[in-house]
């Protein structure tokens, strides 16, 4: 993964199911560009990686749907001014399943980079932590991003590791 941001890396290595060595290097620099991408709301980066069919999806955490790279990157161009940046958020524990010409990476606990200026309503949706899965698949030879699926998460946990009646915070 040579050229790619450190501040970027793993927060502790991926756990891989499947795949050559060579699919999960170009996965693992898939995902790493995905959150340097992300994270700058940078779309030139986002089409260099995503896939170009109108059927790939993005579900993002504000609870909508978007069709096609062209869509995503709409909530991208809101929110671009209305955000501050601060250093990379961490992972979490990285699972990539890999069959075929299909890939599932999935990020239990990342911490958001992403800051909500002052002057700015914070949507209720927004979390410090939240989950990632993404589906890429294989076009012309290449790893592309075809579906991401971001939702809320909590820190601590879960409620079964607790016992009834006691506070998880």
């Amino acid at each position: 993964m040579t050229g790619l941001d450190t501040r970027y890396g793993f927060s502790e290595q991926p756990i891989f199911d499947g795949g050559t060595p060579r699919d999960r290097d170009e996965l693992a620099a898939f995902y790493h560009r995905l959150r340097q991408a992300n994270d700058a709301l940078d779309g030139d980066l986002l089409r260099q990686i995503w896939s170009a069919a109108p059927d790939a999806v993005f579900f993002n955490t504000n609870g909508h749907a978007y069709y096609g790279l062209e869509d995503w990157l709409k909530i991208w161009a809101f929110y671009g001014p209305r955000l501050i940046r601060s250093e990379p958020g961490r992972t979490g524990r990285v699972r990539v399943v890999i069959r075929d010409d299909l890939a599932v990476i999935v990020d239990d606990h990342l911490t958001r980079s992403l800051q909500w200026p002052d002057d700015v309503p914070r949507p209720a949706f927004v979390s410090p932590y939240y989950r990632a899965t993404i589906v890429c698949r294989r076009e012309s030879g290449e790893w592309k991003g075809w579906h991401a699926h971001y939702s809320s998460g909590q820190p601590g946990p879960r409620p079964e590791q607790v016992g009834w009646g006691q506070r998880t915070a």
